[in-house]
This record gives structure tokens, C-alpha cells and sequence, in this order.
């Protein structure tokens, strides 16, 4: 008994020395208490990580706190102010705070005595080193580990970041309490995360898997002793895994719907250089439609697998990459196990827990009576939606099975250029074929990337690589530069006069460089300064630029809008809002977007076509933003990225859907489609595995090559246009079979049974071109002017002339009359598969356009001699001497300068022409886009 007793004094005595001698805790308190009872090492102390007043006004803000280890923490007491962190205990309740992250940073240039809205955490690099969400409980880390901090770490500064879903009512002081040790442990810990980004779970779907995978490349091993999961309320089971030789090793399997908790590892588990870490996130998206991105707010989802590990002290300086992004090991989830996305059983006790509300001393917010915070987000049942399949277009029971023409696909030619580049934002091609790539260097857009307000976070980590590279059509280098002043690249276009346009999501800005500069001569928007009025942008997309120097901008990311400038930069219009609403073909309202991602210019056809990406679709505008048509064939899936018009051919649209997640999910791959009828022409992909994550479509219309540039892998595709395509092209329904693709405007509709004469018509604003058409061709009301607008369904090519009643053409007012040039008339050349008996024979066409030339060809004639003999040419020709003149037409008559001659013969419709004449790519003005 005395010996009992004199071991417990011992600890006493201990124990209150330590305490006393608060010098050691610094700012924190002693607390032997705890030591006592939980087993933490005898000179534990306390230290409470608080909000400092915080005071949330709306909905899903994010407030950073910072505080110094060295002088705050730890108190400066003395020279070698570092310690430990054994436990951390949440001061905070799911009804106040959504979820609470801890930070370490090595600099941190903000004042720690206030509070700030906090996208971005630190100067820097940060680490994650603790998080808590849905009342999980206090976390102790095993004997002998703890979370090195302080003056010889790389953490010196701690932040604690609070997202408050909802506003509150007053200050807040949520926080986290850390228990630290000034021993010295054997094993320090950290966290290893597995995320997702840049993902849309589908709308109504029961099943959706979200994966991320990477290899771990460290210079030692680690072990796993506790997981954390954390999605929003579409999440119903998360499971994470070590693969080594094809045998999976489960770290751990959890339901972010419970606390999010790090819950204990069952098996030891050790991750060893080399080894594949994976993490699949399951959703269960039914009843709600719309679709979901991965993303910061409430409304978002999230996939997060966070292993909270140990490893021996002496590597804590050869730490690698801590952070997984997106899935670089696709291969393992083809025999990734098979219960891996089944829900866990109920847990009605995790479940209350999760839902219930704790109060802590020192915490302020709203009333609990005030907020619904604990209610889960289930989806709410839509019952005036229109049943829809999985892949949320209508059921295709007229079509179930599309047949395309196989020998209409692009064929694969190689990677290009062997680059050791970035995620691909943009891509162009210039007339000589050089392919221009805006690329973003090591710079990763991921959920941290933005805050909730979309303000970049990394504003001091600009791209420290040239992200602007020119190839030759072979893949040469011929230049590169713009490293340290772009932020996050996204798209990339050329005009006419090949001055290089540039956007960043980053700066929120657009960019104009002339042709052979590095340097902007123009910029719009502010930078990094996201807004929704006329001088600002928010994450615009892409550019889109007219031969008159006008230019469209996708404002794509926050704002779901088209804005249209002068060929000065001042803005002129706009137009489009976010999708709300579902049509009965299971999409939104036309005009509406979810994203417009990138855009095309068929600058003849008076057409500005938007990849609408996330809700899977193309729309097609004319210039003055009326909408015309919209295409969506079952095959887009769920997001289309990016889309190329290129005038061959009578005019197509290359295009790329989204990377495939999920098993209701479309597979990954490049389309060809009949910008006329809508109609998809083929498909094609990189043989094998094909197209992972494409970002953005360019056409050499010249040399007839398409290029495809991907986020991951981080690589540039070339495909080579099948000489195939040139032949049979007027016949729609040969080139692509019946898939119904396309629907057009619901304003009036012109059709009348009479011949194929189109009228170009010069406006105020742009050149558009009117047809009256055949039966079933589409036409659309031009609601500003009043006029009948055709978009030709024709296929692949017509020839427009000019009619003299069109004089007579005027609308309600003097700003919107049409006025006809009688000699700014197009034509094109006839259509390739036309047969010689009908070539041969005098049709309508043939008589109707000589009663039209024969007078025109009497009047130039007489026009001609009775200047000639009022000039005294007749008189004076045999006596000239010296250099004749030489008479031009063209110089005399003014009306036709700037325009190509005609060429009549035979050989026009010649198949070899077609393939190696470039006159297809002087013909039309188009502007290059990425």
C-alpha cells in the first residue's frame, strides 16, 4: 500500500510542478487533468484555436483566424519554441459551423488579431492537419505520435477556417481546442487527401461513382491510423484503399451523412513508395433535378478522403505531394472491390449524433430554434418533371439504335510535340497551320482554388512557365512565352488578323495580344475581381471575334451569360441566364445555360454556337443573340466542353463531351456534326482507351487536322480528317444516320415550297442570309427586325443570289432598314455529288441566273464603250506609242474589290481539288477559336 501511495504522490508532485510552471504552456493553459485521465504526456497544455468574432452575414461564407505557434501559442518562452499537438477537441456544433479545417502554414502575411474571409489560407503552401464536421467527437493520436509545430517546422502560423452554411445572428467563437506537448515523439503525423474536382454528378441518377486515385511516390512509408470522409448530402458511402499487385487493402469505408469523424483504421496498414492510394465516392442523386457540381457551397457536393497517418520524425522533411487530385489510376477501378459502394448498415445513434445540436462555452451564433441546421439536404421530387432516363434525356424509342457511318470519323494521328506541358485551357490554329496551346504549368484548379465568392486564393502563384507555345503544323517549337502573368489559363482564340485572345478564370479577364507581340494591347475586366455588371467578368471562358472586330465573350462560370463588344472593347450587349427550368425534352429553357463553356463563330451563316457544358448541349444564336437552334443527341451525355466550327464541307461543328464518371455516363469522345441540320455526322477517339478529360477542340481547316487538348493527361491529340468526309456530303442522311438531334426556335416559322434562292442581307449590326426554302428546312423571325431569317438546313452547300424585290425590304425602323449590295453576293460552289446528267441539263437554276447575267453583262458593255468614247480612246488608240495600258474592270467597276474571282470550270466539283486547293480556307473569314 505504501509503495501505491508513494507512486501516485509521485505523479502528483509531478504533475503540479509541471503545471506551475506555466512558462511552458506560453499563452496556452496546463491542464493535468487530461494528462491524467487520457494518457497525453504529463506536461500537456491547452490552447483554444477561436474564431475572434466572426460574424457570417449570408450563406455559405468561409472566415479564416490565424495565430502564431512561436509567440502565441507557445509564448516565446523560449528559443526553441516547438511542441506537439496529441489531441484536438472541437468548440463547435454542426447547427453553427458546416465544417472547421486547421492549417499549417510557413508564412502568413495577414494580422492575427482579426478575422478574414479566407479563400486563400496561407502565403504559400498549406497543409491540412486537422478537420471536423457533423459533431464528431475529440481526436487523441495514438502514444508516441504527435503533429510537430513551431519555430524549425514548416509550421509556423496555424489558421482555423470555419464554413458557416448559413448566416448567424451574432459574433462567433467556434473554434478548436489543441492539447500540446513540448516532448518529443518518436513518430510525427499528417494528413494525406484524396479529392475530386472539375466533376457534375448527374441529375435523378440512383448511382454515381466519383473516383480519385494517385501513386504514392514518397521516400518512406507511412501508416494509416485513422479516415475521415466528407461529401454533402448526395454521398452515401465513401471507401478508400491501398492497391499493390492487384490486391486491394481497404483503409477505410465511411458515411459522410454520420459525424465526420477520423475514425479508427481496423487493419495495419502500411503504404510503401510505389504503392496506388484510391478513394471512391458514391451518390445517389434521385429526385433531383438538376445537376450537382463539386465545389465549395452547401448546394455542391464534395469527395474527400482524408488518412490521417504516422512515420518515423527523421523523414519529416522529405514529405512529398500530401494532396491527391482526381484519378490518375483509372486502371484500378475496373476490379476495385465489389461492395465498395454499399451504403453501411444504419446507425440511428451516428445518425442522431450527426443531427443533433451541441453547445460549448465560448460559442456564440443563432438561435437553434431560428435555423434548421441538423435537417440532412435530402432532394425534394420534382412531380411536374417529365420522366427521364439515367442519362437525363427522354427516352429514344423512336431511334433506340443510331447507326453513324463509320467511315466519317476523324482518324487518329499521334500526340503532339512530345510536350512536357500543363492542364490544357485553350487551343487555336493559325492559316499556316501553327497550333497555338494555352496551357496552365503546374497550377491545379481544384476546390481550394476559389472562395465561395469566387475570389482566386493563390494570387502571389502566378504560371512560372511560358503557358503560351506555338508549334508548327509538324510540331515544332517555334515560340512560348506570358510565364508570371496568368494565373489559371482557360481559353484561347485568334481572329482574322491573327491577334491572339486570351482568358484567365483566375484574373477574371480577357486579354487581346497582336499578332507577333507577347504583350496585351487590350484588357477587360478588373483583376482578380469577379462581378456581374458590364466591366466585369467572373471566370469568363472563351472569345469568339468577327471579321469587323466585334467579339463575343463566354462569361461562363458564375455568370451564364454572352456579352457582346465593339472592336474597341466597349460593351454592346448581352445575353443568356442560369438554367432553371425543364422543357419536355428533359433540358432548360433555350437561352439559358449552365455554364456556356466555349463558343464558335460560323460568321456566314450569321451563327455564334455555344457549348453549354453542363447541360450537355449546343446552342446556336444568331449575331444579335436570337436564339436558332439547339443540338443534343443522347450520345453528349451530361457535359459538353468545347466545340470548333470549321466552313468545309458545307459547314460542321467539332466538338467533346466531359470526361466519363459513373456508369450512367457516356463515354468520352469527339463528335462531327452538320452545323445546318444538326445532325451528328461521327464520332471518333484515340483507339484504346480514348479521351480521358478533354478541355477544348481547334481545326486546321487548311490541312484538315482537328486537335484535342486534355486537362489529364496533361497532353495535345491530332486527328486527321478522313478523306472519306469529302465525298457523298450533301446527303445528310447518308453521312449520319436519323439521330434526332436537334430543335429549333419556337418564334414563327417561314416555309413555302418554292426554289432555293438566298438573299444576302446586310444589317446595322452583321451580315445575315435569308432563304426561302423547301418544305421542313428551318426558319426563324428575327425578332428585332421583323425579318424571315433562314439558317440553311442545306447540308453542305448553296448558291445565294441576289434579288432586286429585296430592295424593297424595311422594317418598323431606320436603325434596323436593309439595305442589298447588289454585288456583295456569295457563292458557293455546288455540292460535290451531283450527278453529270443533271449537270448537264438546263434546270430553273441554270435559267434564272442567265436572265440575270445577260443583262448585267449588256449594261457593263455599253457602260464600257460610252466611257471609251467620250474619252477619245477610239480616236487616239493606233497613234499611241509606248507602254499600253492595261484596262482593268475591276478598277473601273468598284463594287467587286476584295472578292475572289469565280472559278466556273468543270474542275470545281474535282474530289482531288477539294482535298489540296486551300481556297476553302481563304473563302470565308473565320475566326480561329479555342
Amino acid at each position: 500500500m505504501k509503495s501505491s501511495y508513494g507512486k501516485e504522490a509521485v505523479i502528483v508532485v509531478v504533475c503540479v510542478l509541471v503545471c506551475l510552471n506555466s512558462y511552458r504552456c506560453g499563452a496556452a493553459v496546463p491542464d493535468c487533468d487530461v494528462a491524467n485521465k487520457t494518457g497525453l504526456p504529463s506536461d500537456v497544455c491547452t490552447f483554444d484555436l477561436k474564431m475572434k468574432g466572426a460574424w457570417p452575414h449570408k450563406a455559405d461564407e468561409y472566415f479564416c483566424a490565424g495565430y502564431e505557434v512561436e509567440n502565441e501559442i507557445f509564448g516565446g518562452s523560449d528559443q526553441d519554441a516547438d511542441g506537439y499537438i496529441v489531441r484536438y477537441e472541437a468548440l463547435a456544433d454542426a447547427s453553427t459551423a458546416h465544417h472547421i479545417l486547421v492549417f499549417g502554414c510557413r508564412s502568413l502575411r495577414r494580422d492575427t488579431s482579426k478575422v478574414w474571409h479566407c479563400g486563400q489560407v496561407c502565403d504559400g503552401e498549406d497543409q491540412i492537419i486537422f478537420a471536423w464536421a457533423k459533431n464528431a467527437p475529440p481526436l487523441s493520436l495514438p502514444k508516441g505520435v504527435g503533429q510537430h509545430i513551431g519555430k524549425t517546422t514548416d509550421i509556423k502560423y496555424i489558421v482555423i477556417q470555419i464554413h458557416y452554411a448559413q448566416p448567424l445572428k451574432g459574433k462567433d467563437s467556434s473554434g478548436i481546442r489543441l492539447y500540446t506537448t513540448r516532448q518529443r515523439q518518436p513518430y510525427i503525423s499528417g494528413i494525406y487527401l484524396l479529392l475530386a474536382y472539375d466533376v457534375t454528378i448527374p441529375r435523378n441518377t440512383p448511382k454515381f461513382h466519383v473516383d480519385s486515385s494517385c501513386r504514392f511516390n514518397w521516400d518512406d512509408s507511412i501508416v494509416p491510423f485513422g479516415y475521415r470522409t466528407h461529401a454533402h448530402s448526395l454521398c452515401r458511402v465513401i471507401s478508400g484503399y491501398k492497391v499493390k499487385d492487384r490486391e486491394y487493402e481497404m483503409i477505410g469505408k465511411g458515411n459522410p451523412q454520420w459525424p465526420q469523424a477520423f475514425y479508427p483504421v481496423k487493419n495495419h496498414v502500411v503504404i510503401n513508395p510505389g504503392d496506388i492510394l484510391a478513394a471512391r465516392c458514391t451518390y445517389n442523386s434521385t429526385g433531383r433535378y438538376r445537376a450537382t457540381e463539386i465545389g465549395s457551397t452547401a448546394n455542391d457536393e464534395m469527395c474527400n478522403f482524408y488518412i490521417m497517418y504516422y512515420m518515423n520524425s527523421s523523414m519529416e522533411n522529405k514529405r512529398g505531394q500530401d494532396t491527391c487530385y482526381q484519378n490518375k489510376q483509372q486502371q484500378v477501378f475496373r476490379n476495385i472491390p465489389a461492395g465498395s459502394d454499399v451504403p453501411l448498415p444504419p446507425n440511428p445513434a451516428l445518425e442522431g449524433e450527426a443531427m443533433s445540436h451541441h453547445h460549448h462555452h465560448g460559442m456564440g451564433g443563432s438561435n437553434d430554434e431560428d435555423l434548421d441546421h441538423g435537417k440532412i439536404d435530402e432532394p425534394q421530387v420534382d412531380n411536374e418533371r417529365p420522366q427521364v432516363d439515367f442519362h437525363g434525356n427522354v427516352p429514344d424509342t423512336e431511334n433506340p439504335e443510331v447507326k453513324l457511318n463509320k467511315d466519317l470519323e476523324l482518324e487518329f494521328v499521334s500526340e503532339v510535340g512530345n510536350l512536357e506541358i500543363g492542364q490544357v485551357g485553350g487551343l487555336a490554329v493559325n492559316r499556316a497551320g501553327d497550333l497555338y496551346i494555352f496551357h496552365r504549368g503546374s497550377v491545379i484548379w481544384n476546390q481550394l482554388s476559389f472562395t465561395p465568392l469566387n475570389v482566386y486564393t493563390q494570387q502571389n502563384l502566378p504560371v512560372e512557365v511560358d503557358p503560351v507555345i506555338v508549334l508548327d503544323k509538324d510540331g515544332t517549337l517555334k515560340k512560348h512565352f506570358g510565364k508570371n502573368r496568368f494565373y489559371l489559363p482557360h481559353g484561347l482564340s485568334l481572329d482574322s488578323e491573327e491577334n491572339i485572345w486570351l482568358t484567365d478564370v483566375a484574373l477574371h479577364q480577357v486579354f487581346r495580344i497582336p499578332r507577333g507581340e507577347e504583350t496585351p494591347d487590350m484588357t477587360l475586366g478588373i483583376q482578380f475581381e469577379p462581378g456581374t455588371d458590364t466591366e466585369h467578368f467572373c471566370k469568363p471562358s472563351d472569345v469568339a471575334v468577327l471579321s469587323t472586330g466585334e467579339f463575343f465573350v463566354s462569361d461562363g462560370y458564375c455568370n451564364s451569360r454572352i456579352m457582346k463588344f465593339d472592336k474597341n472593347g466597349y460593351f454592346l450587349k448581352q445575353w443568356g441566364s442560369e438554367s432553371a427550368h425543364y422543357g419536355s425534352d428533359s433540358f432548360p429553357a433555350p437561352g439559358t445555360f449552365n455554364l456556356p463553356h466555349g463558343v464558335a463563330l460560323a460568321e456566314e451563316k450569321g451563327l455564334l454556337c455555344v457549348a453549354d457544358r453542363e447541360n450537355g448541349r449546343i446552342q446556336c444564336f444568331d449575331l444579335e443573340g436570337n436564339f436558332v437552334r439547339q443540338m443534343h443527341p443522347k450520345t453528349f451525355g451530361q457535359s459538353l466542353y468545347s466545340l470548333e466550327y470549321c466552313p468545309n464541307h458545307g459547314g460542321v461543328l467539332f466538338a467533346v463531351n466531359g470526361p466519363l464518371f459513373g456508369s450512367h455516363s457516356e463515354k468520352t469522345q469527339g463528335f462531327t456534326l452538320d452545323i445546318n441540320t444538326g445532325t451528328l455526322v461521327s464520332l471518333w477517339n484515340i483507339p484504346g482507351e480514348g479521351l480521358t478529360h478533354p478541355h477544348d477542340v481547334t481545326v486546321d481547316s487548311t490541312n484538315h487536322v482537328v486537335y484535342v487538348g486534355e486537362l489529364n493527361p496533361r497532353k495535345v491529340w491530332k486527328f486527321q480528317m478522313s478523306k472519306k468526309m469529302y465525298l457523298d456530303s450533301t446527303d445528310s442522311t447518308k453521312l449520319a444516320g436519323k439521330q434526332p438531334a436537334v430543335v429549333t426556335g419556337t418564334s414563327k416559322q417561314v416555309s413555302k415550297e418554292t426554289s432555293t434562292i438566298s438573299v444576302v442581307m446586310a444589317t446595322s449590326a452583321a451580315s445575315y442570309s435569308t432563304s426561302v426554302v423547301k418544305s421542313g428546312f428551318d426558319s426563324v423571325v428575327n425578332s428585332d427586325t421583323g425579318l424571315a431569317k433562314t439558317v440553311s438546313s442545306t447540308p453542305l452547300y448553296s448558291t445565294e443570289v441576289a434579288s432586286s424585290e429585296n430592295h424593297a425590304v424595311s422594317t418598323q425602323s431606320n436603325e434596323h432598314r436593309v439595305n442589298v449590295d447588289v454585288f456583295n453576293i456569295e457563292v458557293r460552289p455546288p455540292a460535290l455529288n451531283i450527278k453529270k446528267e443533271e449537270s448537264d441539263g438546263f434546270g430553273p437554276s441554270v435559267i434564272i441566273g442567265t436572265l440575270l447575267v445577260v443583262p448585267v453583262l449588256l449594261l457593263v458593255i455599253i457602260t464600257v464603250i460610252y466611257r471609251l468614247y467620250h474619252t477619245g480612246r477610239f480616236k487616239n488608240c493606233r497613234r499611241r506609242s509606248g507602254k499600253k495600258s492595261v484596262f482593268s474592270l475591276g478598277n473601273f467597276l468598284h463594287s467587286h474589290k476584295g472578292f475572289d474571282r469565280l472559278s466556273t470550270e468543270d474542275d470545281d466539283h474535282d474530289y482531288d481539288n477539294v482535298l489540296d486547293d486551300d481556297s476553302d480556307n481563304e473563302e470565308f473569314n473565320i475566326v480561329r477559336k479555342a
